[in-house]
């Protein structure tokens, strides 16, 4: 998918002869007619009449006019006449090659002349001179460094039209995340909130490998952004031109593949508050030869750990406070002594072990009846992961003889993390062998609810994302057609240990449950019983590091391969243009492997069984785009008519075989205004994980009307499961009128149904499952206590090797069995309106600029099966924002630049309470100084703001403890960083 400077926010119109033009050539006098008017017209007309390639952003030629042109030029003198009095000029960067820039816009002129936009990768169409029918969003370099971001994930992560509610490391563990699947912190793409899995991230055009516990959503963090030229953000369903994964949209990631000279840059930040602190420092070289180039770059990122207790909203989960609720655990630290009602089903505390005291010599008027003790779970948690990230990227080109070119790139990322996450917890059943035993009523038996945090501490999460990637394409005209071939490839191999974690088996040795295991150097009656009455109890180190062994390892490797062929060429040519056309063949092989070990149970070291999946994936696609109206035939009311048709026919090894076309219209009735639709179907296949991974199952609490039931939930995937299917329209319009030069306004309304959606709809709401009407096809209550047949099936679930906690409770404790596998479930239905507008003009002796983005909900409704009632997800916590935008300037003086920004994120009603939760509104700024030429030339010093006013996220009751809404607002708070840049 290579081709000229091309798409929406980033159209080039290419005229391309049929023979290769020489410098030589383009010398030679040349006869031109072409009328005065539009420069957006008479660029096309130039370019027909010259057979030149010109390359240009759309919005830059928009609102401007161009003088006539007569009579016999030399290509460069014909052009110069061209443009004269529009304010722009061009450079030459190949012989039949000219790039129009603004010399005035700085930013936008340093970024075409860094990369050398001669060949770049197309996002939303593969034809060569064409826009998009849909509409798409460009990010920049500049536009990362005017944001005051770190990272191009961190930049992504804050468009609007995207959602961080899963898929984002600010997100995972807190609840906010429902499909938890994101055991790596990883920053995935999550456009409309479709889910990080329907949205398509591409690398110059060609996928990567997933990431994630299902190997099914992509990690852009791992993407090294000194690397990145820009990103195009396609926001529309796109699987008639990409395939699966793209029913959201699709992220192109362009990276830079031509570079003259070099460029080191360190940024260092941090927050006001404490936490987050970032180091980032990267270098990039390259040069560059008559026939080609190279380019190298490394970058190495830290960023430290943000700890829970810096910040109101996440220090303490009694949040009675900030005007919530006491969410904090009756887990605790002294514990509860708790009693199975056989009538209600309920296992409630009865008895308050007492608080102050060591656990020694306790009677029973020690115990509180009726009482309860809690603990913050959030203690010693972090709300952020420590990450540190190296990255190394090599691209090179080179022009082969006969009009050909070979392009490669290769990047390698090594990602570390670290978390303290939560302490465990755990039902302690504890009898008169354990010395400490204190029997309140008689009994000979009792089972303790009981937090580790004050013996072990917070458990800990280490782990590693190694990302490799690579491809290597060959492209060139042949007879008049454009073809182009690449292979490319990429493994993300990601690892997580989990450690500091109770060993079952030795704490029931430990609590004098099991007799003394020979095997182990550890003897209660030497080394001391576990003793869960005291607040605390003094317990050796040895006893600590004997119960305090637990761990859990896990492995998993995604892959992908593929081969791609693809021509594209004139087949006849209309009154408006050329009709174009472009056909290809797609190959690829997806494969996902996971792995593990534990030590959590048991005696020996528990290896999981090594897993492989693959599928071959075959496809062939096409586009045909029909200029019915165009520069030679435009008349009044219709400057431009174009229509598009787009098509995929499919097939996954396993699954079967699926088509999607695409149609789209661009109508312009005058120069200055554009119109544009599209409509299309899509698909995804589910990903080898959610048909294949293990099933597995394990005890938990739920509430079910205020009482405290056990239950089994059940997880795994699911063989039979269907491709979900979408229907996307979009409409809209670019207005860029020439009365008032400078100015852009795009506004455009979208709508996608997303049927047979995977998912496993108890985990997104598993807290309140019981109590949750929708998920009602998804449970089956049972009475193992009073009913035979309940009794034997709960027992067959306790007795299954996939059982993780089998012994905790007995067969007749159970009330619920919960199947929360991944099914073909939801419907989703999605639409709203996205408004985006920049204006430039000069003010105070300098260069000003001012831009908007912002996206509307109009509908976010979910139906998880059939039988259930439709959902409002609008203005609900933890689905996406109705309103998410982002209104900014910035002002250029010489070698100052000043910007800001006002970020807005609405807030919603918390559906338990029936509480308002506010808005969100904060401001950014920034500060550049680009030193003048003497000895800092090449040099520039940035300060950024995120969060002037340090705003805290609007309060939400969350019940996993937290006071803010996670997947729409963070509590980083303000933060500060300084970057300096340096061009050699």
């Amino acid at each position: 998918m290579r081709s000229g400077f091309t798409s929406t926010a980033l159209a080039a119109l290419l005229a391309v002869s049929a023979t290769p033009v020489t410098a030589q050539a383009a010398d030679e006098a040349r006869q031109f007619s072409i009328e005065a008017g539009p420069l957006a017209r008479s660029l096309p007309l130039f370019a027909q009449q010259s057979g030149q390639q010109i390359l240009y952003p759309t919005d830059l030629v928009q609102g401007r006019s161009a003088h006539a042109l007569s009579g016999a030029y030399s290509v460069e003198e014909a052009l110069r006449r061209l443009l004269q009095d529009t304010g722009l000029t061009y450079r030459r960067s190949r012989p039949n090659v000219f790039v129009l820039v603004d010399p005035n816009a700085r930013a936008e002129a340093d970024s075409l002349e860094a990369t050398l936009l001669d060949e770049v990768v197309v996002t939303g169409t593969y034809l060569r001179g064409a826009d998009s029918p849909s509409p798409v969003t460009v990010l920049t370099q500049d536009d990362i460094a005017r944001q005051g971001r770190a990272t191009v994930a961190d930049t992504l992560a804050a468009l609007p039209q995207n959602f961080t509610g899963a898929a984002y490391e600010g997100s995972a563990g807190t609840g906010a995340d429902r499909t938890s699947r994101n055991s790596a912190y990883a920053t995935g793409v999550n456009l409309r909130g479709l889910g990080a899995d329907a949205t398509l991230v591409l690398v110059n055009g060609r996928r990567i490998a997933g990431t994630g516990s299902a190997g099914d959503f992509s990690d852009v963090s791992n993407l090294p952004s000194s690397a990145i030229a820009r990103a195009d953000v396609l926001l529309d369903g796109a699987s008639a031109l990409y395939g699966a994964d793209a029913v959201g949209g699709v992220v192109n990631i362009i990276l830079k593949s031509r570079f003259e000279g070099a460029e080191s840059r360190l940024r260092v930040g941090g927050t006001s508050d404490g936490g987050a602190s970032e180091v980032l420092v990267s270098h990039s070289g390259g040069f560059n030869w008559s026939s080609g180039g190279v380019l190298a770059a490394y970058e190495h990122h830290d960023r430290g750990e943000l700890r829970a207790a810096d910040r109101r909203a996440t220090a303490n989960a009694d949040l009675r406070p900030l005007g919530g609720t006491d969410w904090r655990t009756f887990y605790a630290t002294p514990g509860n002594i708790m009693e199975f009602d056989p009538v209600s089903g309920s296992f409630d505390p009865t008895y308050a072990i007492p608080t102050n005291q060591n656990g020694v010599g306790l009677t029973a008027d020690d115990f509180r009846a009726g009482e309860v003790n809690r603990t913050n779970h959030m203690e010693g948690m972090w709300a952020l992961p420590h990450q540190r990230r190296d990255s190394l990227f090599f691209a090179a080109r080179q022009d082969l003889p006969g009009g050909f070119s070979l392009d490669g790139d290769f990047r390698f990322t090594d990602r570390k993390f670290e978390q303290d996450s939560v302490a465990d917890i755990g039902i302690l059943p504890v009898a008169a062998d354990n010395p400490f035993f204190v029997s309140i009523n008689g009994e000979g038996y009792q089972e303790i609810a009981y937090s580790f945090l004050n013996d072990l501490g917070n458990g800990r999460d280490e782990g590693f994302s190694r990302s490799l990637g690579g491809a290597l394409g060959l492209q060139g005209e042949l007879a008049g057609w454009n073809l182009a071939a690449y292979v490319s490839g990429g493994r993300e191999t990601t690892g997580l240990t989990a450690s500091n974690r109770v060993h079952t088996d030795r704490l029931y040795e430990a609590l004098g449950l099991f007799p003394d295991d020979p095997a182990t150097t550890y003897n209660p009656e030497v080394d001391g019983y576990f003793n869960p009455y005291g607040a605390p109890a003094a317990h050796s180190r040895a006893l600590l590091d004997f119960i305090g062994a637990g761990f859990m390892r896990s492995e998993n490797t995604s892959s992908v391969a593929s081969v791609n062929i693809k021509a594209d060429g004139v087949l006849m040519v209309l009154p408006g243009g050329d009709l174009r056309i472009a056909v290809g063949l797609d190959f690829r092989q997806e494969r996902f492997e996971t792995g593990g070990e534990s030590f959590i149970s048991g005696t020996a070291l528990r290896i999981a069984d090594a897993e492989s999946f693959s599928r071959d994936v075959s496809a062939a696609f096409f586009e045909v785009r029909a200029p019915l109206v165009g520069p030679e035939n435009a008349r009044p009311g219709i400057e431009r008519l174009e229509l598009s048709l787009a098509g995929r026919i499919e097939d996954h090894q396993g699954i079967g075989q699926t088509s999607n076309p695409k149609v789209g219209l661009l109508y312009s009735p005058t120069a200055d205004l554009l119109l544009r639709a599209s409509f299309g179907t899509s698909f995804r296949a589910p990903s080898l994980q959610e048909l294949n991974s293990a099933y597995r199952l394990g005890p938990v609490f739920l509430d079910r009307g205020g009482a405290n039931v056990v239950s089994i939930v059940q997880y795994g995937g699911n063989p039979d499961l269907e491709p979900e299917t979408a229907e996307s329209w979009t409409a809209g319009f670019v207005w860029t009128p020439a009365a008032i030069d400078g100015l852009r306004i795009e506004a455009g309304w979208f709508r996608t149904r997303f049927e047979d959606r995977i998912a496993t709809p108890v985990a997104e709401n598993l807290i309140n499952a019981l109590n949750d009407p929708t998920l009602a096809p998804f449970i089956r209550y049972v009475s193992p206590g009073s009913n035979p047949d309940d009794q034997a099936y709960v027992q067959s679930l306790l007795d299954h090797p996939g059982n993780y906690n089998p012994n905790v409770f007995p067969a007749t404790a159970y009330e619920a069995v919960i199947d929360n596998r991944f099914v073909n479930a939801a419907i989703v239905e999605v639409s709203g309106l996205d408004l985006a507008t920049r204006y430039r003009f000069d003010w105070a002796a300098g260069a000003a600029s001012l831009d908007a983005s912002v996206t509307h909900l109009l509908t976010n409704d979910r139906v998880n099966t059939p039988t259930s009632p439709t959902e409002d997800l609008l203005g609900v916590p933890n689905f996406p924002a109705s309103w998410r935008g982002r209104v900014g300037g910035q002002w250029v003086r010489g070698p100052l630049t000043l910007g800001g920004a006002i970020n807005h994120v609405s807030g919603g009603e918390d559906p338990n309470s029936g509480r308002g939760i506010d808005d969100w509104i904060t401001i950014d700024g920034q500060v550049r100084y680009d030193f003048p030429a003497g000895w800092g030339e090449g040099l520039s010093v940035t300060l950024n703001v995120l969060n002037l006013t340090n705003e805290e996220p609007p309060f939400y009751d969350a019940p996993a403890g937290i006071g803010y809404d996670a997947a729409n607002t963070n509590v980083l708070g303000r933060q500060l960083s300084l970057q300096l840049v340096k061009r050699w």
